[in-house]
């Protein structure tokens, strides 16, 4: 956050001067009341100096500089006791990619799916409505067990069940392993389990008001993982939490996965993550 303060600019002028008065001619001595006035006319007559003048002064001229317009970050507001997350300062994250750098993402990018860097944002598109996911990474050396981690993602066209992810404790070596959170489009959340090529509902699609629902909408995905307490949010907001004891430790994964809408895109940005255990 920058400020810039206003500058103030003073010209003034002054200047004060006065006319002089034109020197006195002296009768000579020699001149009387009686003198002759014949004698008196020969003397031109002495006419008085003016006053002094005085030069007004003109008025200071004040230019003002407008001070620049402060930007205020909002501080999120404390957290309750009963908020898993209690303890936590959201307002500093120990890492945050806002996608400035198009080096932090990892693919992949074929025929089935494209993960791409564009405009300070990672895309994620996903051509085919077939079981497959698709999961662009991060690099080898953001990785977390303990960890409370968000993700703002906004959809492009969608419908039903064409969803919006968020992977954690993504195995790091294959990248086929972790645990997933996703948005519906239709304002449903669900949590899976992706072992090696199979996959496992650990909570089935539940709808949610806390979703925004439907094309062109943005929304911000929360996973908190705590041991074997896995609770996931939806803009900062709880929706629910299960257990399990799969994976403790991994990368993170962002992913758009086509349903019923072909190409289905997705867009992420703000992506900020906290450790539990620093």
């Amino acid at each position: 956050m920058s400020q810039r303060l206003g500058t103030l600019v003073i010209l003034t002028w002054l200047a004060g001067a006065c006319t002089r008065p034109a020197p006195v001619r002296e009768l000579p001595v020699d001149i009387t009341q009686t003198a002759d006035s014949a004698l008196s006319n020969a003397f031109p007559s002495v006419t008085a100096p003016p006053s002094a003048t005085n030069i007004t002064t003109p008025t200071a001229i004040i230019t003002l500089t407008p001070t620049a317009e402060l930007t205020i970050t909002p501080t999120p507001p404390p957290l309750s006791p009963d908020d898993p997350r209690y303890g936590i300062n959201l307002a500093a994250p120990h890492y945050w990619d806002d996608f400035s750098s198009n080096l932090t993402w990892i693919g992949p990018n074929f025929d089935g799916a494209m993960n791409v860097w564009e405009d300070g944002r990672l895309r994620a598109t996903d051509f085919l409505t077939d079981k497959f996911l698709w999961w662009s990474t991060t690099i080898p050396d953001v990785d977390a067990g303990e960890l409370y981690v968000e993700v703002t993602a906004e959809v492009g066209e969608c419908s039903g069940k064409d969803a919006i992810g968020l992977a954690v404790r993504v195995e790091p070596e294959n990248r086929d392993s972790g645990y997933t959170l996703e948005f519906s489009c239709d304002g449903s959340y669900r949590i899976r389990k992706l072992f090696a090529g199979t996959v496992q509902n650990l909570l089935e699609w539940t709808p949610s008001d806390l979703i925004l629902s439907g094309s062109d909408t943005m929304n911000v995905l929360g996973f908190l993982a705590r041991g074997t307490t896995l609770t996931v949010f939806a803009n900062g907001e709880v929706l629910g939490s299960i257990e399990d004891n799969s994976f403790f430790k991994g990368n993170f994964g962002l992913f758009s996965d086509a349903a019923s809408t072909p190409g289905l895109t997705v867009y992420f940005d703000d992506f900020k993550l906290w450790y539990l255990n620093p």
